[in-house]
């Protein structure tokens, strides 16, 4: 295996735990060809991320760190994701050019995109697309590779055509914020999305039901002072929705 830098090991740490469940050190040291001090000093890094949990035997990741499939997610918080979606379509402005992000609040907006017209909606989420697609809005997907799990395009190809294009408005996920100054993601590749679609729109919107203030991601995409509207629902705490009123604008709904 080559040589991998301290932040490359440790996410794909994050991906064989995700795969794997529970792994040893000795195991993943032996893996890496590194020693077991440094799988410990990685486990550590990933812990103070808020990424793991520490176990005796080795680690295991928290809840929300390990994506669920969308069509999983879509019949958790349903009526929270629908309560967003019809405050998000208030900041839409008549013939926006938007950009929808994965996710499934996003798709639970998509679906009410679908009641409405005149729109150009750019997305990499393949959900979104077969939302879409029979809509009266006109739709274009992001180039690259599919990621199965999560149904959406990734790689460089999908960041190259990003980089090309502004919208209006863009609407982002987040699979976590608690342990981190931004909303954030458990993968390089959507993360390197995001932040390519956050200096390319005009007005940044992220969208997540109050759990994800309880939930620790992986990396973090962006601060909150990036992200112009943070659109939530009542069910987030009131300490959590002041902290973050200081950087950003918080929808309670």
């Amino acid at each position: 295996m080559p040589k991998l830098s301290a932040l490359e090991r440790q996410a794909q740490i994050v991906e064989l735990l995700s795969k794997n469940e529970k792994m040893k050190v000795m195991e993943l040291a032996d893996y890496f060809q590194v020693s077991r001090e440094t799988i410990r000093r990685d486990m550590n890094a990933l812990n103070k991320a808020g990424s793991l949990k520490k176990w005796f035997v080795g680690s295991e990741p928290v809840y929300d760190f390990k994506t669920q499939p969308v069509h999983t997610r879509m019949t958790e918080a349903q009526e929270s994701k629908m309560k967003i979606s019809r405050k998000l379509l208030e900041f839409i402005p008549e013939h926006a050019f938007l950009y929808l992000d994965t996710g499934s609040t996003i798709l639970c907006f998509a679906k009410l995109l679908k009641e409405h017209s005149g729109y150009t909606v750019i997305t990499n989420s393949i959900p979104v697309v077969n939302e879409l697609v029979d809509s009266g809005n006109e739709l274009i997907i992001t180039g690259g590779t599919i990621n199965p799990r999560v149904m959406s395009a990734m790689g460089a190809q999908t960041t190259s055509f990003l980089k090309c294009i502004k919208v209006d408005v863009a609407v982002l996920g987040s699979s976590g914020f608690d342990h981190h100054e931004g909303p954030s993601s458990n993968t390089f590749d959507d993360s390197q999305i995001k932040q390519v679609v956050i200096k390319n729109a005009q007005t940044n919107i992220v969208v997540a039901d109050s759990r994800k203030a309880t939930y620790s991601s992986f990396t973090q995409y962006a601060s909150w002072k990036e992200i112009d509207h943070l659109i939530t629902d009542d069910g987030i705490s009131t300490e959590v929705a002041q902290r973050l009123s200081e950087f950003t604008d918080v929808i309670i709904v």
